[in-house]
């Protein structure tokens, strides 16, 4: 079975992408989440975490929820 789960970075809700401009967005509302699979989720931290890295955030908290 593929695990399922949201992404909570800094207290604020994974949503989506901004097309765009490329980048990922948060939103403090819970209703906005956007559930995701194993494999987006490995890009999201991936993308955090390469953040991170480069100074772009102040990490403080990052939070995966199971979805069951």
């Amino acid at each position: 079975m593929r695990m399922k789960a949201i992404v909570v970075l800094n207290g604020q809700f994974y949503s989506g992408e901004n097309t765009e401009e490329n980048k990922l967005t948060f939103s403090s509302k819970r209703s906005d989440a956007v559930i995701i699979d194993e494999r987006r989720l490995r890009f999201i931290i991936k993308t955090i975490t390469n953040w991170f890295m480069d100074e772009e955030i102040v990490l403080k908290r990052l939070e995966v929820l199971d979805i069951v």
